[in-house]
């Protein structure tokens, strides 16, 4: 039997072991960043002790709806809000701009109407004449007849609900739902002012979380006016990049945007050729702004990516794949998704929620250097994971895996930026004792995995750097 010192001594040996494979571990601080590790890890073991006395207290453990407020007022959120957090890569475009922003400023608008079409309720910009005959309402006579309008509006653009558990007490609920989200907004962000005043509200929110880059999971929306006007497919990316130019001339720092084309899960094969037919003309119209496919879609109802096999092979060397996959939690079932998503070369995996399960998948993941796009509060609200710390991608964490963490689709549950995911992951999914080194190579794994040429990723890893040391100046002065 060991001697107590002895004994000791293997454990630590054993526990530094673990600790030098966790995210993060590899990297050296320099004096002031550790200066900073220490105080940042002081305040996480603060807001901690209080959990250990009851568990009920742990924030990241509650639901969202119900701790976004306590969320908001921890120090560690405040310091993350500031921390410069690099490039957001998994966000998709109708959800990304906050719902508040899109009551106040976009249903405000002269001539938006509404009307409830397959029971959800849906706006529209229309002349009055035209929304009159087809039924269509006024927002603003909606308005002065109902009190509390626009809490009730909130409610019909988002999943956010006083009971989450009672209103969604099942995933394929919930799902339904978030569905209707998006057709909620659709024909309203089709209006071509309207998508532009979003857009660029999307690219400030990213900003003002201190993001640099955004990448945006989309399809080409088929813009309007009320002039009549229906524009075509490349007037859409027009605009994006129209957009985009204005941003960057108004926030110097921000490196840009990237369009990542999004195919409904449940597509015909002979819709899918034509999709992928347009998109290949889109993309030599506009070769720097679009990167890449991906397929969406609640994953147990849709079809498998083998389906595609010979479609998604035909275009792979034209377009770069970042797959959603192993968004499940069945086991053996829509989680081979993740198999088809590796052996087609996805360049990262959207959510890869099953893919701890798979060791042999695990194996090739990491020697492909495949990075997985983790979202905690959307699988906490898709009622994939109801506490973070039993999250399946901790595994993935603890071992080191390129792991970039990520919002997909923020304004649905009154989130916006990457802070709030980076908060529950770090507070839910690291070790006790685990600071700065991980949060900063959160950060760098947000720039690496980008869809950026290498001209543009020197860029951005250039003004993160000076970014970061900024902050790390800055928080020393208010210690």
């Amino acid at each position: 039997m060991l001697k107590l010192e002895d004994y000791i001594s293997e454990r630590n040996r054993i526990l530094k072991k673990e600790q030098n494979l966790f995210l993060g571990s590899t990297l050296e601080l320099n004096e002031k960043e550790s200066k900073l590790d220490s105080h940042i890890i002081q305040l996480k073991c603060d807001e901690l002790d209080v959990s250990y006395q009851n568990s009920e207290d742990f924030i990241p453990r509650r639901h969202f709806f119900k701790c976004k407020n306590e969320i908001e007022n921890s120090k560690i959120f405040k310091i993350l809000r500031d921390l410069p957090k690099g490039n957001s890569l998994h966000t998709h475009l109708l959800a990304s701009v906050s719902i508040d922003f899109i009551i106040k400023n976009i249903t405000y608008r002269d001539n938006a109407y509404g009307k409830v079409i397959n029971s959800v309720f849906k706006i529209k910009f229309l002349k009055r004449e035209d929304a009159e005959k087809d039924g269509w309402v006024s927002l603003k006579e909606m308005r002065s007849k109902q009190l509390n309008f626009d809490d009730w509006l909130e409610k019909q653009l988002s999943l956010i609900v006083d009971c989450p558990q009672d209103s969604y007490p099942s995933l394929e609920s919930v799902w339904k739902k978030f569905k209707g989200t998006f057709s909620a907004v659709y024909d309203m962000l089709c209006y071509k002012p309207a998508f532009e005043e979003y857009y660029y509200q999307s690219l400030k929110e990213l900003f003002e979380d201190n993001i640099m880059y955004g990448e945006f999971r989309a399809t080409p929306m088929p813009l309007y006016d009320l002039e009549g006007t229906h524009y075509k497919t490349e007037d859409f990316f027009e605009s994006m990049l129209k957009v985009e130019k204005k941003f960057k001339k108004d926030h110097k720092d921000f490196i840009g945007a990237r369009y990542i084309h999004s195919v409904y899960r449940r597509i015909s094969s002979d819709d899918l050729k034509k999709d992928l037919e347009e998109i290949i003309l889109m993309k030599a119209k506009f070769p720097k702004l679009i990167v890449g496919l991906d397929f969406v879609g609640f994953e147990d109802e849709g079809y498998s990516l083998l389906n595609f096999y010979n479609d998604l092979v035909s275009v792979r060397e034209k377009l770069d794949f970042f797959f959603h996959a192993g968004e499940t939690n069945w086991f053996g079932h829509t989680d081979s998704n993740l198999v088809d998503a590796i052996l087609m070369k996805s360049r990262r995996i959207g959510h890869g929620f099953a893919l701890s399960r798979h060791p042999q998948l695990m194996s090739l993941v990491r020697e492909q250097n495949i990075a997985i796009e983790v979202c905690p509060i959307s699988n906490q609200v898709l009622l994939l994971n109801e506490d973070p710390r039993n999250h399946p991608a901790v595994p993935l964490l603890s071992q080191g895996f390129p792991v970039v963490i990520c919002s997909d689709d923020p304004a649905t549950w009154g989130a916006s930026g990457l802070s709030y995911d980076w908060y529950v992951a770090f507070m839910a999914m690291t070790p006790k004792d685990c600071g700065l080194k991980v949060l900063k190579q959160f950060a760098l794994n947000s720039i690496q995995f980008s869809a950026l040429d290498d001209v543009d990723k020197k860029e951005a890893m250039d003004v993160w750097t000076k970014r970061w040391d900024d902050f790390i100046s800055k928080m020393l002065i208010n210690l």
